[in-house]
Parts: C-alpha cells; sequence; structure tokens
C-alpha cells in the first residue's frame, strides 16, 4: 500500500512539473482579460489596464495606464457610411479593399496630429477569420517631447471597419509590443 501512495505522489509531482512554465513565467494570456462592447465585439485587454473615456471621444473601447504609458482604443463606424463619405470626397481608392481605405483614411487622418517618422510595411492577417491589416509606426505629436510608438491594426467586420490602435511612448515601445500585437489579435465578433 505504501509503494501505491508513493508511485501516486511521484507521478503527481511529475506531472505537476510537467504542466509549468519551464521559465517559471506568467503566460501572457495570464495577463489579458475579456472585454465584451455593446454585445457587438470583445477584445482582451491588459489588467494592468483601466477602463477610461478620455482619449477619443469618437472610440467605442478605451483603455489606459498613465503608470505603464500605455492607452488603448477601438474605433468602429459603418463600412457603407465609411465608403460613401470618402467616395464624395473622391478619395476612395477602387484598386484597394475596403480595409485598405479604411487603413489609409485614418493614417491620415492620424497624420493631421502628428508627424510620422517611420512607418511599417503594412501586413495583411487574419483575425479570427476577418480580413486586418496591421502596421507600425513612429510620430511626432504636435505640442509633445517625446516620440509616440503607435499599434495600428484594422479590421473589416463585414457590417463595420474597426480600428485597434495602442499607442507608447517611443522608449517603451518593445516593453509593450507584444502586449498589443497579442490585443489586436484577440479581436472577436459576436454573432
Amino acid at each position: 500500500m505504501n509503494r501505491q501512495i508513493s508511485i501516486f505522489f511521484c507521478t503527481l509531482v511529475l506531472f505537476m512539473v510537467s504542466c509549468k512554465n519551464p521559465k517559471g513565467e506568467k503566460k501572457e494570456s495570464d495577463d489579458l482579460h475579456t472585454v465584451t462592447i455593446n454585445n457587438e465585439y470583445s477584445i482582451d485587454v491588459p489588467f494592468f489596464m483601466t477602463g477610461t473615456t478620455g482619449l477619443n471621444e469618437e472610440a467605442s473601447l478605451q483603455f489606459q495606464s498613465l503608470r505603464k504609458e500605455a492607452y488603448l482604443i477601438v474605433m468602429d463606424e459603418l463600412k457603407s457610411g465609411f465608403e460613401t463619405v470618402f467616395r464624395d470626397l473622391e478619395q476612395y481608392d477602387d484598386s484597394l479593399s475596403v480595409i485598405q481605405n479604411y487603413r489609409d483614411a485614418r493614417l491620415q487622418i492620424l497624420s493631421r496630429t502628428t508627424q510620422i517618422i517611420d512607418k511599417s510595411p503594412s501586413t495583411s492577417l487574419q483575425i479570427q477569420g476577418l480580413d486586418a491589416e496591421s502596421v507600425g509606426l513612429d510620430a511626432k505629436v504636435n505640442g509633445m517631447d517625446n516620440e509616440i510608438s503607435y499599434f495600428l491594426t484594422f479590421i473589416d467586420g463585414g457590417k463595420k471597419v474597426y480600428m485597434v490602435m495602442g499607442w507608447t511612448l517611443k522608449e517603451r515601445k518593445k516593453e509593450h509590443k507584444k502586449t498589443f500585437k497579442t490585443v489586436a489579435e484577440s479581436f472577436r465578433l459576436i454573432d
């Protein structure tokens, strides 16, 4: 009987050790929680961020961490309304997809208040089966001394287009890059 108990405990210890992260680090998913907006979409947000309303009055989601200098918003608009307005302004490019047009329009709007210093090439991807584009950029914001790094993801959600925008001080870019990527890739429409 004692031998069976010893084997059981050895097996239990081996199982527990094998399940542990080899470096003893927390998995990134342990640091996020899911937020649902208007029963329309959900997205995973870092626990270190808190909800706010002062980042952008048009955003459907706004989170920030003043201590970590990290900010996150989600913008959304009807795809048909976006297309109509930009066609009327003769700024819609029929050779591009809707999401590429949305990306270019949002970058143009951002450039009104920033001087873009460096921009990564746009990357096409799929997020939960939805077409998306991502781009990163460093910019000088009017009235600020420090450069800001932006992590932008544009998502074609069928009836709506979405922009997930994370930003931080350029000096903290490496610290937050993986988290903002994980956040954007967690975006899910709710049926």
